[in-house]
C-alpha cells in the first residue's frame, strides 16, 4: 500500500486491510450486515485553502457538507435543519430512531457552542474560547475543541453518541495544523464529509488568526464499512 496521505488512500487501505468484526449495534441501533473494520488508523494529509480543491480531494457530499458546516458555525441548534438534507437520511425510520422526542441526543452545533454554564470548577467554554486562546497565545498546546463530553460517559439510556472526540489546533511557524480524533467512523456515509468539514473548520480558524494552512493528522479508533457498501466505496475511489 502507498503512504496514507489522501482520503482515497485511507479508504483503499480499509478495503485492503479491513477484517470482519462482531458488532451488535451501530449508532445506537441493531445491525445485521457484516461490519469490516480497521482499528487505530492514522494518516496525514495537506489542508486545502481553496474549497474547490478541497471538494475534489475529499469527494464530500456537496452541497450538504458545506451547508451543514455553516449550520455548525451559526450557533447552537437541535435538531437544526440540514439533517433533513443529508443524502443518507431516511425520514420515517431515522426520525423514529434518532429523534423520537423531537431532538437528537446531541448535535455538533450544540457541542461547538456549549451554553455558558458552570462546570465542576469553571464555566464551560465554546469554539470562540478556543479561537481566543490560540489568538492570545499562538504557542499554546491547549487549543482543543472537545465534542465528546462527560455526559456521553453515562449509561442512562440507549442513545446515539458523538463519533468525534475533538479537534486539536496547533500553530507551527505561522502554519495552522489540526489533529482530528475520531472514536468511530463509517467510511461510506460520514468519512469524506467529516474530513471536508474539519478542513473547513481550520479555514475558519485561520481567517481569525491570519495564519496559513499546514496539515491535518487524523486518528480513527474504528474505521469501518458494511459489506453491502463495498461496491459504493470502490466506485467512489474511481471517481475523478
Amino acid at each position: 500500500m502507498k503512504e496514507l496521505n489522501t482520503v482515497d488512500s485511507a479508504v483503499s487501505y480499509l478495503l485492503f486491510k479491513g477484517k470482519p468484526v462482531e458488532s451488535d449495534n451501530w449508532q445506537g441501533v441493531s445491525i445485521k450486515d457484516t461490519m469490516v473494520e480497521v482499528r487505530d488508523l492514522f494518516f496525514k494529509m495537506p489542508l486545502y485553502a481553496d474549497k474547490e480543491r478541497l471538494a475534489k480531494a475529499t469527494k464530500a457530499d456537496l452541497p450538504w457538507a458545506e451547508d451543514h458546516f455553516q449550520e455548525r458555525l451559526a450557533g447552537p441548534s437541535n435538531p437544526g435543519k440540514e439533517y433533513k438534507n443529508w443524502p443518507y437520511y431516511r425520514e420515517n425510520s431515522d426520525n423514529e430512531r434518532f429523534r423520537a422526542t423531537g431532538k437528537f441526543s446531541h448535535t455538533y452545533q450544540e457541542r461547538f457552542w456549549s451554553p455558558y454554564q458552570p462546570g465542576i470548577r469553571f464555566h464551560m467554554g465554546d469554539y470562540n474560547d478556543i479561537k481566543d486562546r490560540l489568538f492570545n497565545n499562538p504557542t499554546t498546546r491547549q487549543a482543543f475543541l472537545a465534542i465528546w463530553h462527560p455526559e456521553d460517559q453515562s449509561n442512562e439510556e440507549t442513545r446515539r453518541l458523538p463519533c468525534t472526540i475533538g479537534y486539536w489546533f496547533k500553530l507551527d511557524k505561522g502554519a495552522l495544523n489540526i489533529t482530528y480524533l475520531i472514536r468511530s467512523c463509517d467510511a461510506s456515509r460520514h468519512f469524506r464529509n467529516d474530513i471536508y468539514m474539519t478542513n473547513r473548520l481550520v479555514m475558519d480558524m485561520a481567517d481569525h488568526l491570519g495564519s496559513y494552512l499546514g496539515e491535518m493528522s487524523v486518528w480513527i479508533g474504528s474505521f469501518h464499512y458494511f459489506k453491502n457498501d463495498e461496491y459504493f466505496l470502490k466506485r467512489k475511489i474511481k471517481q475523478r
